[in-house]
């Protein structure tokens, strides 16, 4: 077990290794985390009172016009300081977040848990494929977990955490032809079993992303490319699943 404490900063963590930016020159200490507009209920609903909570503060979400995100930013030491004591970059993080060693060296793997359920919320996915079974292959039933990062340092760190949580992954490196694109290297997690751990034992707060799952619990099934909207009136009854495919001749 984990004292409440702990567990929110573990989560935050996730959260900012996922979505966040942190800026501190001289007197100025600002945090910003933003995801997917779609994300807008996640941020209103579990993130801004995960931070308002831990840290005593009143947070508004807002749009990011520009970048089309929705979350917030603040000017805050508190917070500021805390993600710097963890070890985050100031800066540009993309290539170099990895996660903090109170975390990463733990034994406890509720701490870990919460981490890795605030880091799937914000960069990881959910989704459903139609493979491997042919009889089964007008539909997308075979669900799959995805993480995809391009810091060398989150990539041993993530499999040390997954390693710990006898999670089996497939791992593999997306090899960018783009000038100035990283290399990606993904993380995979296929199959019934990895989807119910993670489902029973991490959690999804995001409803976004949870949506995806609720489908695929009621129908056998989830279609792809569709909108946050769309599943929220798959899941109402106001919108077939069965209408995203052509019938089968």
């Amino acid at each position: 077990m984990i004292n409440t404490k702990d567990a929110k900063i573990a989560e935050i963590s996730g959260i900012h290794a996922g979505d966040g930016y942190l800026r501190i020159r001289a007197s100025k200490h600002e945090v910003d985390i933003s995801g997917n507009i779609e994300e807008k209920d996640y941020y209103d609903n579990h993130v801004i009172p995960l931070f308002n909570d831990l840290f005593k503060i009143r947070i508004k979400g807002k749009f990011f016009q520009p970048r089309n995100t929705y979350g917030f930013r603040i000017h805050n030491r508190n917070v500021a300081n805390l993600l710097i004591d963890l070890g985050f970059p100031n800066g540009y993080k993309t290539t170099k977040v990895k996660i903090p060693e109170q975390i990463l060296n733990s034994d406890n793997k509720s701490l870990i848990k919460r981490f890795l359920r605030g880091y799937f919320d914000t960069d990881g996915g959910l989704i459903f494929s139609k493979k491997p079974y042919k009889f089964k292959s007008n539909k997308h039933y075979y669900p799959i977990i995805i993480f995809t990062t391009v810091s060398k340092n989150l990539v041993r760190n993530l499999e040390i955490i997954f390693k710990k949580l006898n999670l089996k992954f497939c791992k593999y490196i997306d090899i960018r032809k783009e000038k100035n694109w990283n290399d990606e290297t993904i993380f995979r997690f296929s199959g019934i079993k990895n989807l119910n751990f993670f489902i029973n034992k991490i959690g999804i707060k995001n409803p976004s992303k949870y949506s995806r799952y609720l489908i695929w619990k009621k129908f056998g099934f989830c279609p792809p490319n569709t909108t946050y909207q769309q599943r929220k009136d798959i899941l109402s009854g106001k919108l077939d699943p069965n209408s995203f495919y052509e019938p089968i001749v």
